[in-house]
Protein backbone atom coordinates (compact mmCIF):
# COMPACT_ATOMS: atom_id res chain seq x y z
CA UNK A 1 0.00 0.00 0.00
CA UNK A 2 1.37 3.41 -0.97
CA UNK A 3 1.81 5.42 2.21
CA UNK A 4 2.46 8.91 0.81
CA UNK A 5 1.91 11.00 -2.27
CA UNK A 6 3.80 13.79 -3.96
CA UNK A 7 2.92 17.16 -2.41
CA UNK A 8 0.58 19.15 -4.72
CA UNK A 9 1.69 22.53 -3.35
CA UNK A 10 5.34 21.80 -4.14
CA UNK A 11 4.41 20.51 -7.58
CA UNK A 12 2.51 23.72 -8.34
CA UNK A 13 5.34 25.92 -7.07
CA UNK A 14 7.95 24.29 -9.30
CA UNK A 15 5.60 24.12 -12.26
CA UNK A 16 5.13 27.88 -12.09
CA UNK A 17 8.87 28.43 -11.70
CA UNK A 18 9.76 26.16 -14.61
CA UNK A 19 7.24 27.92 -16.86
CA UNK A 20 9.17 31.19 -16.54
CA UNK A 21 12.66 29.67 -16.58
CA UNK A 22 13.15 26.31 -18.28
CA UNK A 23 10.27 26.68 -20.77
CA UNK A 24 11.44 30.13 -21.89
CA UNK A 25 14.95 28.90 -22.76
CA UNK A 26 14.30 25.34 -23.91
CA UNK A 27 14.37 26.06 -27.64
CA UNK A 28 17.54 28.14 -27.36
CA UNK A 29 19.43 25.46 -25.44
CA UNK A 30 18.12 22.68 -27.66
CA UNK A 31 19.73 24.47 -30.59
CA UNK A 32 22.93 24.99 -28.62
CA UNK A 33 22.96 21.40 -27.37
CA UNK A 34 23.82 22.57 -23.89
CA UNK A 35 22.43 22.39 -20.37
CA UNK A 36 20.50 25.52 -19.37
CA UNK A 37 22.65 26.39 -16.38
CA UNK A 38 20.82 29.65 -15.74
CA UNK A 39 17.55 27.81 -15.12
CA UNK A 40 19.48 25.13 -13.22
CA UNK A 41 20.80 27.79 -10.87
CA UNK A 42 17.38 29.41 -10.41
CA UNK A 43 15.76 26.09 -9.57
CA UNK A 44 18.60 25.25 -7.19
CA UNK A 45 18.14 28.63 -5.50
CA UNK A 46 14.46 27.70 -5.02
CA UNK A 47 15.63 24.76 -2.91
CA UNK A 48 14.89 21.80 -5.17
CA UNK A 49 17.98 19.77 -4.29
CA UNK A 50 17.49 20.10 -0.57
CA UNK A 51 13.91 18.85 -0.44
CA UNK A 52 14.92 15.34 0.68
CA UNK A 53 18.09 16.38 2.52
CA UNK A 54 18.15 16.65 6.34
CA UNK A 55 18.42 20.14 7.76
CA UNK A 56 21.78 19.35 9.35
CA UNK A 57 23.25 19.11 5.82
CA UNK A 58 21.58 22.26 4.53
CA UNK A 59 18.34 20.75 3.26
CA UNK A 60 14.73 21.35 4.19
CA UNK A 61 14.35 18.03 6.00
CA UNK A 62 11.65 16.60 3.76
CA UNK A 63 11.20 13.20 2.17
CA UNK A 64 11.72 11.75 -1.29
CA UNK A 65 7.98 12.19 -1.74
CA UNK A 66 8.53 15.91 -1.31
CA UNK A 67 11.35 15.80 -3.83
CA UNK A 68 9.46 13.98 -6.60
CA UNK A 69 6.80 16.71 -6.54
CA UNK A 70 9.43 19.13 -7.84
CA UNK A 71 10.46 17.27 -11.03
CA UNK A 72 6.78 16.56 -11.64
CA UNK A 73 6.16 20.29 -11.65
CA UNK A 74 9.27 21.07 -13.68
CA UNK A 75 8.37 18.45 -16.30
CA UNK A 76 4.86 19.86 -16.62
CA UNK A 77 5.82 23.53 -16.59
CA UNK A 78 9.23 23.45 -18.26
CA UNK A 79 8.27 21.30 -21.26
CA UNK A 80 11.90 20.21 -21.65
CA UNK A 81 12.42 16.49 -21.17
CA UNK A 82 16.19 16.77 -21.56
CA UNK A 83 16.51 19.21 -18.67
CA UNK A 84 14.55 16.78 -16.52
CA UNK A 85 16.84 13.87 -17.41
CA UNK A 86 19.79 15.91 -16.17
CA UNK A 87 17.85 16.40 -12.93
CA UNK A 88 17.46 12.62 -12.61
CA UNK A 89 21.24 12.21 -12.71
CA UNK A 90 21.70 14.82 -9.99
CA UNK A 91 19.02 13.27 -7.76
CA UNK A 92 20.68 9.85 -7.91
CA UNK A 93 24.02 11.34 -6.93
CA UNK A 94 22.52 13.14 -3.93
CA UNK A 95 20.79 9.96 -2.77
CA UNK A 96 24.09 8.05 -3.03
CA UNK A 97 25.85 10.56 -0.82
CA UNK A 98 23.02 10.56 1.71
CA UNK A 99 22.76 6.76 1.80
CA UNK A 100 26.39 5.66 1.54
CA UNK A 101 28.42 8.75 2.32
CA UNK A 102 30.09 9.58 5.59
CA UNK A 103 29.40 12.77 7.50
CA UNK A 104 32.58 14.13 5.94
CA UNK A 105 31.27 13.37 2.45
CA UNK A 106 27.97 15.07 3.20
CA UNK A 107 29.65 18.15 4.61
CA UNK A 108 32.03 18.41 1.67
CA UNK A 109 29.81 17.66 -1.32
CA UNK A 110 26.16 18.35 -0.50
CA UNK A 111 26.52 22.14 -0.15
CA UNK A 112 27.94 22.30 -3.66
CA UNK A 113 25.14 20.24 -5.17
CA UNK A 114 22.41 22.01 -3.23
CA UNK A 115 23.93 25.34 -4.24
CA UNK A 116 23.71 24.72 -7.98
CA UNK A 117 26.77 22.73 -8.99
CA UNK A 118 26.01 20.08 -11.62
CA UNK A 119 26.65 16.47 -10.71
CA UNK A 120 27.13 13.26 -12.67
CA UNK A 121 27.35 9.57 -11.90
CA UNK A 122 29.94 8.08 -14.23
CA UNK A 123 29.28 4.36 -14.59
CA UNK A 124 29.25 3.22 -18.20
CA UNK A 125 32.16 2.49 -20.50
CA UNK A 126 32.36 1.52 -24.15
CA UNK A 127 33.17 -2.10 -23.33
CA UNK A 128 30.23 -2.71 -21.01
CA UNK A 129 27.33 -0.33 -21.60
CA UNK A 130 24.61 -1.27 -19.13
CA UNK A 131 26.80 -4.08 -17.75
CA UNK A 132 28.71 -1.97 -15.24
CA UNK A 133 30.58 -5.00 -13.86
CA UNK A 134 32.78 -4.95 -16.98
CA UNK A 135 34.37 -1.58 -16.25
CA UNK A 136 38.10 -1.11 -16.75
CA UNK A 137 38.62 2.22 -14.97
CA UNK A 138 41.00 1.44 -12.11
CA UNK A 139 42.85 3.04 -9.23
CA UNK A 140 46.06 2.25 -7.38
CA UNK A 141 46.80 3.37 -3.84
CA UNK A 142 49.42 6.03 -3.23
CA UNK A 143 49.66 6.88 0.47
CA UNK A 144 46.43 8.56 1.52
CA UNK A 145 45.34 8.93 -2.11
CA UNK A 146 44.27 6.74 -5.00
CA UNK A 147 45.39 7.44 -8.55
CA UNK A 148 42.53 6.88 -10.97
CA UNK A 149 42.85 6.13 -14.69
CA UNK A 150 40.18 5.23 -17.20
CA UNK A 151 37.56 6.41 -19.65
CA UNK A 152 33.81 6.78 -19.20
CA UNK A 153 31.35 7.10 -22.07
CA UNK A 154 27.85 8.51 -22.64
CA UNK A 155 27.69 10.11 -19.19
CA UNK A 156 24.64 12.29 -18.53
CA UNK A 157 25.87 15.75 -17.50
CA UNK A 158 29.44 14.55 -18.14
CA UNK A 159 30.53 17.52 -20.24
CA UNK A 160 28.96 20.03 -17.80
CA UNK A 161 29.48 18.40 -14.40
CA UNK A 162 31.32 20.10 -11.55
CA UNK A 163 31.45 16.95 -9.41
CA UNK A 164 31.01 13.28 -10.21
CA UNK A 165 30.72 9.89 -8.58
CA UNK A 166 32.95 7.60 -10.63
CA UNK A 167 32.77 3.82 -10.66
CA UNK A 168 36.15 2.11 -10.85
CA UNK A 169 38.16 -0.85 -9.66
CA UNK A 170 40.86 -1.21 -7.02
CA UNK A 171 42.63 -4.36 -8.28
CA UNK A 172 44.86 -4.64 -5.23
CA UNK A 173 41.71 -5.26 -3.13
CA UNK A 174 41.13 -8.63 -4.78
CA UNK A 175 38.03 -10.06 -6.41
CA UNK A 176 35.55 -7.68 -4.78
CA UNK A 177 37.10 -4.44 -5.96
CA UNK A 178 34.41 -2.28 -7.62
CA UNK A 179 34.48 1.06 -5.83
CA UNK A 180 32.95 4.54 -6.03
CA UNK A 181 35.15 7.64 -6.05
CA UNK A 182 33.83 11.16 -5.50
CA UNK A 183 35.85 13.59 -7.61
CA UNK A 184 36.01 17.27 -8.42
CA UNK A 185 35.66 17.54 -12.18
CA UNK A 186 37.99 20.52 -12.24
CA UNK A 187 40.86 18.46 -10.80
CA UNK A 188 44.07 17.82 -12.73
CA UNK A 189 43.80 14.88 -15.09
CA UNK A 190 40.04 15.14 -15.72
CA UNK A 191 39.03 15.84 -19.33
CA UNK A 192 35.34 16.34 -20.11
CA UNK A 193 33.55 16.04 -23.43
CA UNK A 194 33.11 16.71 -26.24
CA UNK A 195 29.32 16.87 -26.05
CA UNK A 196 27.70 14.11 -28.09
CA UNK A 197 25.53 15.19 -31.02
CA UNK A 198 22.24 13.45 -30.25
CA UNK A 199 18.94 13.45 -32.14
CA UNK A 200 16.99 14.38 -29.00
CA UNK A 201 17.33 15.51 -25.37
CA UNK A 202 19.98 17.96 -26.48
CA UNK A 203 19.51 20.02 -23.33
CA UNK A 204 20.84 17.07 -21.32
CA UNK A 205 24.42 16.92 -22.57
CA UNK A 206 26.12 13.55 -22.53
CA UNK A 207 29.69 12.72 -23.32
CA UNK A 208 32.92 11.05 -22.29
CA UNK A 209 35.05 11.65 -19.23
CA UNK A 210 38.75 10.83 -19.42
CA UNK A 211 40.66 10.20 -16.20
CA UNK A 212 44.42 10.43 -16.53
CA UNK A 213 46.24 10.04 -13.24
CA UNK A 214 43.51 11.76 -11.20
CA UNK A 215 44.45 11.86 -7.54
CA UNK A 216 41.53 11.10 -5.23
CA UNK A 217 41.86 11.31 -1.48
CA UNK A 218 41.11 7.98 0.18
CA UNK A 219 38.50 9.71 2.32
CA UNK A 220 36.50 10.41 -0.89
CA UNK A 221 35.74 6.76 -1.50
CA UNK A 222 31.98 6.32 -1.06
CA UNK A 223 30.71 3.08 0.43
CA UNK A 224 34.15 1.63 1.07
CA UNK A 225 36.51 -0.38 -1.11
CA UNK A 226 34.47 -3.01 -2.95
CA UNK A 227 31.16 -1.42 -1.98
CA UNK A 228 30.45 0.17 -5.34
CA UNK A 229 27.95 -2.28 -6.80
CA UNK A 230 25.45 -2.10 -3.93
CA UNK A 231 25.54 1.69 -3.98
CA UNK A 232 25.16 1.82 -7.76
CA UNK A 233 22.12 -0.43 -7.77
CA UNK A 234 20.47 1.77 -5.15
CA UNK A 235 21.26 4.89 -7.17
CA UNK A 236 19.96 3.55 -10.46
CA UNK A 237 16.79 2.31 -8.76
CA UNK A 238 15.89 5.90 -7.90
CA UNK A 239 16.87 7.02 -11.39
CA UNK A 240 14.60 4.41 -12.97
CA UNK A 241 11.46 5.29 -11.06
CA UNK A 242 12.06 9.01 -11.65
CA UNK A 243 11.83 8.36 -15.38
CA UNK A 244 8.30 7.11 -14.77
CA UNK A 245 7.41 10.09 -12.58
CA UNK A 246 8.66 12.45 -15.30
CA UNK A 247 6.96 10.59 -18.12
CA UNK A 248 3.50 11.00 -16.64
CA UNK A 249 4.01 14.61 -15.60
CA UNK A 250 5.50 15.60 -18.97
CA UNK A 251 2.69 13.97 -20.96
CA UNK A 252 -0.23 15.30 -18.89
CA UNK A 253 -0.30 18.79 -20.47
CA UNK A 254 0.61 17.39 -23.88
CA UNK A 255 -2.44 15.14 -23.84
CA UNK A 256 -4.59 18.09 -22.73
CA UNK A 257 -3.40 19.96 -25.83
CA UNK A 258 -4.16 16.95 -28.04
CA UNK A 259 -7.69 16.77 -26.62
CA UNK A 260 -8.29 20.46 -27.27
CA UNK A 261 -6.98 20.20 -30.83
CA UNK A 262 -9.09 17.11 -31.54
CA UNK A 263 -12.21 18.97 -30.46
CA UNK A 264 -11.39 21.97 -32.69
CA UNK A 265 -10.11 20.20 -35.82
CA UNK A 266 -12.89 19.07 -38.16
CA UNK A 267 -12.90 16.22 -40.65
CA UNK A 268 -15.94 14.83 -42.48
CA UNK A 269 -18.04 17.67 -41.03
CA UNK A 270 -17.42 16.79 -37.37
CA UNK A 271 -14.60 17.34 -34.84
CA UNK A 272 -12.02 14.57 -35.17
CA UNK A 273 -12.57 13.90 -31.45
CA UNK A 274 -15.83 12.23 -32.47
CA UNK A 275 -14.04 9.59 -34.55
CA UNK A 276 -13.43 6.39 -32.64
CA UNK A 277 -9.95 5.90 -34.05
CA UNK A 278 -8.90 9.27 -32.59
CA UNK A 279 -10.60 8.48 -29.30
CA UNK A 280 -8.76 5.15 -29.24
CA UNK A 281 -5.35 6.78 -29.65
CA UNK A 282 -6.03 9.37 -26.96
CA UNK A 283 -7.40 6.88 -24.46
CA UNK A 284 -4.52 4.48 -25.08
CA UNK A 285 -2.17 7.31 -24.15
CA UNK A 286 -4.20 8.13 -21.05
CA UNK A 287 -4.21 4.49 -19.92
CA UNK A 288 -0.42 4.37 -20.31
CA UNK A 289 0.15 7.65 -18.48
CA UNK A 290 -1.86 6.64 -15.44
CA UNK A 291 -0.34 3.16 -15.31
CA UNK A 292 3.14 4.68 -15.47
CA UNK A 293 2.39 7.28 -12.81
CA UNK A 294 1.04 4.80 -10.30
CA UNK A 295 3.61 2.07 -10.83
CA UNK A 296 6.27 4.76 -10.32
CA UNK A 297 4.65 5.90 -7.09
CA UNK A 298 4.57 2.26 -6.01
CA UNK A 299 8.25 1.90 -6.89
CA UNK A 300 9.15 4.96 -4.82
CA UNK A 301 7.20 3.59 -1.88
CA UNK A 302 9.01 0.26 -2.21
CA UNK A 303 12.39 2.00 -2.39
CA UNK A 304 11.93 4.23 0.65
CA UNK A 305 10.50 1.29 2.61
CA UNK A 306 13.51 -0.84 1.56
CA UNK A 307 11.15 -3.49 0.22
CA UNK A 308 12.39 -6.68 -1.43
CA UNK A 309 10.28 -5.61 -4.41
CA UNK A 310 12.06 -2.26 -4.86
CA UNK A 311 14.51 -3.18 -7.63
CA UNK A 312 11.83 -5.02 -9.59
CA UNK A 313 9.31 -2.19 -9.23
CA UNK A 314 11.83 0.46 -10.27
CA UNK A 315 12.65 -1.47 -13.43
CA UNK A 316 8.93 -1.83 -14.18
CA UNK A 317 8.59 1.95 -13.80
CA UNK A 318 11.55 2.62 -16.10
CA UNK A 319 10.25 0.22 -18.73
CA UNK A 320 6.83 1.86 -18.74
CA UNK A 321 8.38 5.34 -18.79
CA UNK A 322 10.09 4.86 -22.12
CA UNK A 323 7.21 3.05 -23.75
CA UNK A 324 4.68 5.59 -22.49
CA UNK A 325 6.72 8.59 -23.59
CA UNK A 326 7.04 7.07 -27.04
CA UNK A 327 3.31 6.32 -27.20
CA UNK A 328 2.25 9.70 -25.84
CA UNK A 329 4.44 11.81 -28.13
CA UNK A 330 3.62 9.63 -31.14
CA UNK A 331 -0.08 10.07 -30.34
CA UNK A 332 0.35 13.84 -30.43
CA UNK A 333 2.17 13.67 -33.75
CA UNK A 334 -0.51 11.40 -35.26
CA UNK A 335 -3.46 13.49 -34.08
CA UNK A 336 -1.87 16.73 -35.26
CA UNK A 337 -1.09 15.02 -38.56
CA UNK A 338 1.00 17.03 -41.00
CA UNK A 339 1.34 19.84 -38.45
CA UNK A 340 2.81 17.38 -35.98
CA UNK A 341 5.27 15.97 -38.50
CA UNK A 342 6.63 19.40 -39.41
CA UNK A 343 9.80 20.41 -37.62
CA UNK A 344 8.70 21.84 -34.28
CA UNK A 345 7.86 20.96 -30.71
CA UNK A 346 5.84 17.81 -31.47
CA UNK A 347 8.52 16.23 -33.64
CA UNK A 348 11.10 17.33 -31.07
CA UNK A 349 9.08 15.75 -28.27
CA UNK A 350 9.02 12.42 -30.12
CA UNK A 351 12.79 12.54 -30.68
CA UNK A 352 13.31 13.28 -26.99
CA UNK A 353 10.98 10.46 -25.97
CA UNK A 354 12.85 7.89 -28.08
CA UNK A 355 15.98 8.57 -26.06
CA UNK A 356 14.32 7.28 -22.90
CA UNK A 357 14.08 3.83 -24.45
CA UNK A 358 17.88 3.73 -24.12
CA UNK A 359 18.96 6.19 -21.43
CA UNK A 360 18.88 5.00 -17.85
CA UNK A 361 19.03 1.36 -18.93
CA UNK A 362 17.40 0.03 -22.09
CA UNK A 363 13.97 -1.58 -22.19
CA UNK A 364 15.74 -4.91 -22.66
CA UNK A 365 17.84 -4.40 -19.54
CA UNK A 366 14.68 -3.65 -17.54
CA UNK A 367 13.16 -6.93 -18.74
CA UNK A 368 16.33 -8.76 -17.72
CA UNK A 369 16.33 -7.19 -14.27
CA UNK A 370 12.64 -7.90 -13.70
CA UNK A 371 13.10 -11.53 -14.71
CA UNK A 372 16.15 -11.92 -12.45
CA UNK A 373 14.29 -10.33 -9.54
CA UNK A 374 11.30 -12.62 -10.09
CA UNK A 375 13.65 -15.60 -9.90
CA UNK A 376 15.32 -14.25 -6.76
CA UNK A 377 12.05 -13.52 -4.99
CA UNK A 378 10.63 -16.87 -6.03
CA UNK A 379 13.63 -18.73 -4.67
CA UNK A 380 13.37 -16.84 -1.40
CA UNK A 381 9.69 -17.73 -1.04
CA UNK A 382 10.28 -21.41 -1.79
Amino acid sequence: MIRHFATPELRDTYQELAAVTVAQRAEEFTQKGRLDRESWREIADAGVWGLAVPTEWGGSGGTWWDFVAAPEGIAAGGRDLGFCLSMVAQAGLIRSILTYGTDEHKAAWLPRLLGGDVGATALTETTGGSDVTRIRTAAVSDGDHYVLNGHKDHITNGPEADVALVLGRVPEAGQQDITLFMIDMHADGVVQGPIEDMMGNRTSPTGPIALDGVRVEARNIVGGIGGGIDAVYNTISLDRLLYGILAAAYLDPLLDEVMEYAQQRHAFKVPIAEHQYVQGRITDAKFAIEATRWVSYGALDALVQDSDQASLMCSVAKYHAGETLKLGTETALRVYGHLGYMEGRHSQALRDALGTLIAGGTAEIQRKNVFNQMQRLGARAA
